[in-house]
């Protein structure tokens, strides 16, 4: 009876991890909702669609600092870790190029325009005011906004290459085909590897008034679960600081969220939310073309860029990595059922023996029936 009885908690509990499995291959973002982080005086001073866990961060437009602590439903309650720290200089950020030696390079070499790599890992993004819809599978309105991004960027003298390929379905495994677009951008040499997307929570987060034009505002993503990762934050400090100064109130601020986002590859990518859905798609091109134009005040000249990572290297977060501890987990439920069921290891053992060697007997014969009929 007590066989039976946990054997059937451990049923249930493979059947929780199937579940759990096919949720984390899904999406990486939440469809029916939006997460809120409250300060610890109550207050929500940030708002995201993307899957938040305990021990994500943001900094905000004040550069506050704070960290998730618990999650109840849709919200993510947050302790305050004072200011963030200012961003380091270029020669001095751990894991950055040395700008001094780039900057000595031959005239004819240094006169090149700095390349400036632009891609879409969710290339169905829409903006409901202006594409009509949310999600336009495969050419999303993001296109447009990387169009006029990569516009922006060659007026203030920088050479953008705009990769448009679609890595839809938008789902989980979106950022394991985008990363061999990312890849290949990085053989072009840029300064800077930009994955462009938009939010998905009510336009007024994302509203505000810059040089007199209103505009759809941006946040940084920075995944802090990515061996570059003190690079990277760097590089996106940099760009809030210069910002903050040249175009106030552009910036929401930073968010520090669990994965990759493949910037494992490179020392100065960030991803760039451009609005919400909400917002109009001319909104979030005004706020991207202001972006742009304070780029050449912190990229390098050409020459050898950021440190680049192979991207054969597997992701340590997203899909793979959710496969692998479902896999582990169901190996430990499976060898607790399997203990449970006959009562010893030594009979688990037997059970596992038999089991190869019979399936390796089969095989054999089946190999042999083959051929003999050859």
């Amino acid at each position: 009876m007590v066989r039976s009885r946990w054997g059937k908690l451990a049923l249930i509990l493979i059947i929780l991890l199937l579940y759990c499995s096919s949720r984390a291959w899904a999406h990486e973002e939440r469809t029916d909702d939006y997460f809120s982080f409250i300060d610890p005086e109550g207050n929500v001073f940030f708002q995201t669609a993307r899957n938040v866990v305990i021990g994500d961060e943001f900094i905000d437009h004040e550069n506050r600092h704070y960290r998730v602590t618990k999650l109840k439903v849709d919200e993510a309650f947050c302790e305050y870790l004072g200011q963030a720290t200012p961003a380091e200089s270029p020669d001095t950020a751990a894991g950055e190029s040395d700008y001094k030696s780039t900057r000595t390079l031959k005239t004819a070499e240094a006169a090149s325009p700095p390349i400036i790599g632009i891609y879409h890992t969710h290339s169905d993004e829409s903006y409901v005011p202006t594409d009509g819809t949310a999600s336009i599978f495969g050419r999303g309105g993001i296109f447009k906004v990387g169009n006029a991004f990569s516009a922006a960027l060659k007026k203030v003298g920088l050479k953008p290459i705009h990769d448009t390929t679609s890595h839809d379905p938008h789902d989980a495994a979106s950022y394991t085909r985008s990363r061999r677009t990312a890849a290949a951008l990085l053989k072009h040499n840029p300064a800077a590897l930009f994955d462009l997307h938009r939010d998905a929570v009510p336009r007024e987060l994302y509203v505000a008034s810059v040089k007199g034009q209103d505009v759809a505002r941006l946040t940084l993503v920075v995944g802090r679960e990515n061996p570059k990762l003190k690079a990277n934050l760097n590089f996106a400090k940099q760009l809030k600081e210069l910002n903050d100064q040249k175009n106030p109130g552009l910036i929401k601020g930073i968010f520090l969220a669990q994965g990759t986002y493949n910037q494992d590859l490179f020392d100065r990518a960030i991803l760039i939310e451009a609005g919400t859905h909400e917002n109009s798609r001319p909104a979030a091109e005004r706020g991207i073309s202001l972006f742009a134009s304070v780029l050449p005040a912190i990229i390098p000249t050409r020459g050898q860029p950021a440190k680049t990572q192979s991207a054969r290297i597997t992701q340590r977060t997203g899909s793979w990595s959710t496969v692998g501890w479902i896999v582990g987990l169901l190996v430990i439920v499976g060898s607790a059922y399997l203990y449970l069921s006959t009562g010893s290891w030594l009979e688990v053992q037997s059970k596992v023996k038999g089991f190869v060697t019979r399936e390796f007997t089969e095989f054999q014969n089946r190999n042999k029936g083959s051929d003999d009929k050859n």
